[in-house]
């Protein structure tokens, strides 16, 4: 009998260990679930990346080493890709063209942090911005957005971009966008960006060191992509862009007035108040508070300082 007394305590030990390790594996999936927060909706994951990337992007001003200055390069180009993430995962929701266009300005702002570390450091560095996420962001907005007319933010964005992969981007919409406002905007932002691109090619000629830091930001075929097609194609195509913008697009408001304003003072620059153009008069005040107009000093040599304060 005591052996069968003690076969049936063991049994009944054995039973309540089993019930014990259940109930702890229940208790730690519902713990597991309790401590697994909601992600929140998709409006509230981008503000909280956004919120997570804002102190991110401003960390170059706080750099004062060749370290830290590398270090934030690192830093602010990995955001770029997880903002591109959130737009394919919420391809559907309206914050899906929110995360694009701050997946544009991430990859420019790690750009131009890349450009300043070089600057300063005098040297290659071994970090910067992804080299395809300005390619996946426009894969992405030409595979979903291409007909959108809801896109102008992003194109205007990318007008102030360092990457080619945005012009691609702006004539394929200028060319299959249905929308005039879409077009007008992609037409002014592809003349702003090719226009800025040909300044990149002239300051080359100045400062040929340049050509290492486009290397080292923008990759070894930055550059020769540029010089291949040249000054002088990339200044027609960039003036018969702001004239196209001024006559078919003139009319389109945006941010600060009209197309046809914007383009028309763009086309007034390049014409007028480019290296090697004769000045225009203008009018003023000197320091003292006399009347003078630049005419006065032709044919003298003058130093033209101007200032402002803010």
């Amino acid at each position: 009998m005591s052996v069968l007394h003690g076969d049936s305590n063991e049994s009944n030990l054995m039973y309540f260990k089993v019930r014990a390790v259940a109930a702890l594996a229940l208790t730690l999936s519902i713990v597991a679930g309790v401590c697994q927060a909601d992600p929140g909706t998709p409006a509230q994951q981008y503000s909280a990346l956004l919120k997570e990337y804002r102190p991110v992007s401003a960390g170059m001003r706080k750099a004062k080493t060749d370290l830290e200055r590398k270090t934030a390069v690192a830093q602010i180009g990995a955001y770029a890709p997880r903002f591109l993430e959130l737009a394919k995962k919420y391809s559907k929701d309206p914050i899906a063209l929110t995360a694009l266009k701050q997946a544009v300005q991430a990859v420019g702002t790690a750009d131009s942090a890349a450009q300043i570390t070089w600057e300063t450091n005098r040297s290659e560095f071994p970090v910067r911005v992804r080299d395809d996420a300005a390619a996946n962001t426009v894969a992405l907005v030409l595979r979903d957005r291409l007909t959108s007319d809801k896109i102008n933010p992003i194109l205007d964005r990318m007008r102030y971009g360092y990457r080619m992969e945005y012009a691609k981007c702006l004539r394929t919409v200028l060319e299959k966008n249905p929308h005039r406002d879409v077009q007008a905007m992609a037409c002014l932002s592809l003349a702003q960006f090719l226009n800025d691109r040909l300044r990149m090619l002239r300051l080359t000629e100045d400062r040929p060191e340049l050509a290492k830091q486009y290397a080292a930001v923008f990759g070894k075929n930055y550059l020769p992509q540029l010089q291949r097609i040249g000054q002088a194609k990339l200044a027609v195509q960039v003036e018969t862009l702001f004239e196209w913008a001024a006559e078919d697009y003139g009319d389109v408001k945006i941010r600060v007035g009209t197309v046809g304003e914007r383009a028309k003072s763009e086309l007034y620059n390049i014409r007028h108040l480019s290296v090697g153009k004769v000045a225009p008069n203008m009018a003023g005040k000197d320091q003292d508070g006399k009347q003078f107009q630049l005419s006065d000093y032709r044919g003298k040599v003058v130093l033209l300082y101007f200032w402002s304060e803010f």
